[in-house]
């Protein structure tokens, strides 16, 4: 690994409470109003998002400043699942701030980090690794469930870019965090964790070896097994040449495998073996999509059950209220209209969750007809404008012929303009341009890892804080982009905003 060639870090860098800054700023732990800060200042530097790599457990005063800060960028927060095997979560105002992720190492038996796990477990919660949460800042990917993971470390933890937390509040460096995930952690050596990993030649703070590692993930280089096809190849050549240079042999073939595979492939080829290779890439490309499969499967579930947590505890709650207590009519009036609005989420739930779960079952010619895309979303943009006080402007290319069901085009232009409508103000504008149809508004817009992410089921991005909604909208607008045989996406708008894009297949 140490001969393998280096890289530069690419992706990540490091704001450091290093010793500068303890003498600087004085003893840890910092207030977290000056925790805050220094994720804003690595916000207005242009950060991609932020990695906080600093378990905050004790509730504090000056929570809710840490919290604001955390929610201006996107941002994943450390848990520790400790020996107990219970969790460690930051402080709960600090909780809801940002995506969760494990910092856990796994360490051989001679102290040396050389693995760690993709995912942890404990009771009912399970949090993806570090460098994976940190990945999906940068790029939506699966994440594999309980696996391990062997990093390459090509980039060397000590090669991260770092900025001292005392020069970069002070003003100073900011242009090293532009673009990149930065880790905000320990280095000073009194402070936190030091690792040796097989790169290393003393120890790494702690911060350091998970950003390397995340650079390891984004880049999807990760130590793995040998094939069996290659090592009963090794094994064969072993047999073949006498026993004194059987160790000299396989470490030239084990070694160099590397660098003589695109030959060896040729060779395989030539001696016929090209249909198992296309056979084994076809096996592996199954697997990679059964296991994402399983990945989204079990995240839906698991967020599923968090999600009608709340509704059903407030119900619960309210129930008791009229069973133990004696209320005036006025009270009882307001309980029962408590419970009837919890009673209304769940029912939206299920049936947004029943219409995405049915969706893909339907067939696809008996459901659709050829229509005019522009004229009926027209038609249903005139219907909504009875609805607001709010400009709704539309543009459509005429005569634009798509095979779809008319219903649920309805549902995709009342989606797309309901969510203009609610999180951004001034006009919506709905335009049909080809065999596409745009909604973009003048809002907040949304972060490029949103943007990514905003198509899945109950995700709400940052800009949605203080609304109400359950995040299956933007789902059904997916899943009936793609039941079309079309797309779905988001991008920013000009002037500002954000522009939603559903195409649809041709006709």
């Amino acid at each position: 690994m140490r001969l393998l060639p280096r890289r530069p870090a690419a992706q990540t860098a490091i704001v450091a409470i290093d010793e500068a800054s303890i003498d600087r700023l004085g003893s840890w732990p910092w207030p977290r109003a000056r925790l805050a800060e220094i994720v804003d200042r690595a916000a207005d530097a242009g950060a991609r998002g932020v990695v906080f790599d600093i378990l905050l457990v004790d509730p504090r005063d000056d929570d809710d400043r840490l919290a604001a800060a955390l929610r201006r960028i996107p941002t994943v927060a450390v848990a520790v699942l400790a020996d107990d095997g219970k969790w460690r979560f930051p402080a709960p105002s600090l909780r809801g701030a940002a995506r969760l992720g494990h910092g856990n190492f796994e360490f051989d038996s001679d102290g040396i980090l050389r693995r760690f796990s993709s995912t942890k477990q404990s009771g009912e919660r399970a949090l993806a690794a570090l460098a994976f949460e940190a990945a999906w800042l940068v790029r939506v990917a699966s994440v594999p469930v309980g696996r391990t993971v062997a990093p390459a470390f090509r980039t060397r933890p000590r090669d991260i870019p770092q900025v001292s937390a005392a020069e970069l509040l002070a003003g100073g460096r900011g242009e090293v965090l532009r673009g990149r995930i930065v880790f905000v952690g320990l280095t000073a050596v009194a402070l936190g964790d030091r690792v040796l990993t097989p790169v290393s030649t003393d120890a790494e703070a702690g911060v350091t070896v998970q950003a390397a590692s995340a650079e390891s993930v984004m880049r999807g280089e990760e130590i793995r097994e040998m094939p069996p096809i290659v090592a009963g190849l090794i094994a064969a050549i072993l047999v073949l040449v006498p026993r004194r240079w059987a160790p000299i042999v396989f470490l030239l073939v084990a070694g160099g495998f590397l660098l003589i595979a695109p030959p060896f492939v040729t060779l395989l080829a030539v001696i016929g073996t090209r249909e198992v290779i296309n056979v084994a890439r076809s096996l592996r490309h199954t697997r990679s999509e059964l296991t994402e499969h399983r990945v989204q499967e079990a995240e839906s579930k698991r967020v599923l059950a968090h999600e009608l947590k709340t509704p059903l505890a407030s119900m619960r709650g309210l129930t008791q209220l009229l069973g133990d207590f004696d209320l005036t009519d006025a009270e009882r009036k307001r309980v029962t209209s408590l419970l009837e609005s919890e009673a209304g989420k769940l029912q939206s739930m299920v049936t947004g969750l029943l219409d995405l779960e049915r969706l893909p079952l339907r067939d696809f010619h008996a459901s659709t007809a050829v229509i005019d895309l522009g004229k009926l979303v027209a038609e249903r943009v005139e219907f909504l404008r009875a609805s607001t006080d709010r400009p709704l402007i539309m543009q459509s290319t005429p005569n634009v012929s798509v095979r779809a069901d008319a219903v649920l085009v309805e549902r995709v232009v009342d989606n797309l303009v309901g969510n203009a409508l609610k999180y951004a103000e001034g006009p919506v504008t709905v335009a049909v341009r080809g065999n596409a149809l745009e909604v973009s508004d003048q809002g907040p817009g949304l972060d490029a890892a949103d943007r990514e992410r905003v198509f899945q089921r109950f995700f709400r991005g940052s800009s949605a804080a203080g609304t109400n909604g359950l995040g299956l909208g933007l789902s059904l607008v997916a899943e009936v982009a793609k039941w079309h045989g079309g797309t779905a996406s988001a991008e920013g708008a000009p002037g500002g905003g954000t522009l939603f894009r559903v195409t649809f297949g041709a006709t």
